[in-house]
């Protein structure tokens, strides 16, 4: 299941690709890594039979099963991307990590908690270290978006100066349906500023190239879509509790600050506009439109507003153009394709993972930071959020230098166990 756009494969040998959770994200996965040619997917991994049936035509040259521990097994797949529900990802990761498998990619968001991230750093340390050569990548995709791509590009050129302001805004459509009706519960996703955000958080720190949040405020609620919806789980009844609109502001440590504006019902599109001020300039890029914008204020007099003509005079438009095949291959204006290529490219010739655990992790505890907020209706330092690593689990019970969690991960017994099984059943069907 291979196609012909893409990077040339040369002598190299073609990757194998193993695809963990045949939802909408598995699916797109699928038909972008069909346009690389050093990559074909061998093997689909879904609990949910439709889903099976969706990626069998999707890919029919593929092997297609039901228990994911199948795939981490065969000697075909050298590679996963895994996209199953947020709340499913540490459970195969657990799996996956320690397995014959040599690189990871695994959707956003990393977990649906900071302690889960924490696991799997440990997991990933212990298993994946730079001696071994294997990589893990956690995928964001609005990174490889052209627009974005290319704003990236004139801010680490440094044309706006010093960095002060990040805004971004995405008015959009309500979260789609997925199987099981999985994504209409917080404690499944993560929580909208988990789930949909992160994508946000992982922005504003590649921007800022790798500042750290320091406090998060937010404000927002659940006040238009899902109201009066039910579904039953575990056979009762329950009510969606998913955040449809906010306003975030987050103060980093280099002095630079962000805000978020999302609403989930102000538009019949996906529409997303980054803006980036600096000490010398303004860029702002916006998808799907494909634009980027550039302006250089000029100085002015004290007394008199700018002229007429002056803004228009110091500002440059330039279009990013994407090719047809990738526009019909997803949802994302190319971007999984791009990442996928730079994913695939890193494992042939020994690059590392562009997306980091420790972006992953960073950008999960920003949007639990938000959640937060706005749960409690106040300003949340991060320091808070992280300490929620160490005020779990068996603390001080891991040998020297594993860490409070690894202790957990390695040594949890009958309560890993148990939240294992217990996994297994609410989630069947759901990947």
């Amino acid at each position: 299941c291979h196609g012909a756009v893409g990077v040339r494969t040369g002598n190299q040998k073609v990757v194998g690709v193993g695809i963990i959770g045949s939802g909408v994200m598995g699916l797109e996965h699928m038909q972008n890594i069909k346009l690389l040619e050093n990559a074909r997917v061998v093997m689909v991994a879904d609990t949910d039979e439709n889903s099976r049936q969706l990626a069998a035509k999707e890919c029919p040259e593929a092997r297609v099963v039901e228990d994911y521990e199948v795939l981490l097994a065969d000697e075909s797949v050298d590679v996963i991307v895994v996209c199953t529900p947020n709340c499913h990802h540490i459970h195969v990761l657990r799996k996956a990590i320690p397995s014959r498998v040599r690189h990871i990619l695994v959707e956003k968001p990393l977990c649906t908690t900071v302690e889960h991230c924490q696991e799997v750093a440990e997991l990933v340390a212990e298993h994946m270290g730079p001696e071994t050569g294997r990589i893990f990548w956690v995928g964001m995709e609005y990174r490889y978006m052209p627009p974005i791509a290319r704003l990236l590009e004139h801010v680490d050129n440094g044309e706006v100066g010093k960095l002060h302001m990040v805004h971004i805004r995405e008015h959009r459509f309500p979260f789609l349906l997925k199987v099981g009706n999985w994504n209409r519960f917080a404690e499944n996703t993560g929580g909208t500023l988990v789930e949909k955000c992160c994508h946000f958080w992982d922005l504003m720190r590649r921007i800022l190239q790798g500042a750290k949040a320091v406090r998060v405020y937010a404000t927002g609620g659940m006040d238009v879509n899902h109201i009066g919806e039910t579904y039953e789980v575990d056979g009762v009844k329950k009510r969606p509790d998913i955040i449809d609109n906010a306003f975030v502001s987050i103060d980093f440590d280099n002095g630079a600050r962000g805000c978020l504006d999302l609403c989930m019902f102000a538009e019949d599109r996906q529409h997303e506009e980054v803006h980036v001020v600096g000490s010398t300039g303004k860029i702002h890029a916006e998808a799907p439109a494909c634009v980027v914008t550039m302006h250089k204020p000029q100085p002015a007099s004290s007394r008199v507003p700018p002229p007429k003509g002056r803004y228009e005079q110091h500002t440059t438009n330039e279009s990013t153009a994407v090719p047809q095949a990738l526009l019909e291959a997803g949802h994302h204006e190319g971007a999984t394709f791009y990442e996928l290529e730079a994913f695939v490219n890193a494992v042939q010739n020994g690059g590392d993972a562009v997306v980091t655990i420790e972006d992953g992790i960073e950008a999960v505890a920003m949007g639990v930071a938000a959640e937060l907020s706005i749960k409690e209706k106040r300003v949340v330092e991060m320091q808070e959020v992280m300490a929620l690593i160490d005020s779990t689990g068996p603390a001080s019970a891991g040998a020297a230098g594993s860490g409070p969690v690894a202790a957990s991960a390695s040594s949890s017994g009958s309560t890993a166990a148990a939240e294992e099984e217990h996994a297994a059943k609410r989630h069947k069907s759901k990947l």
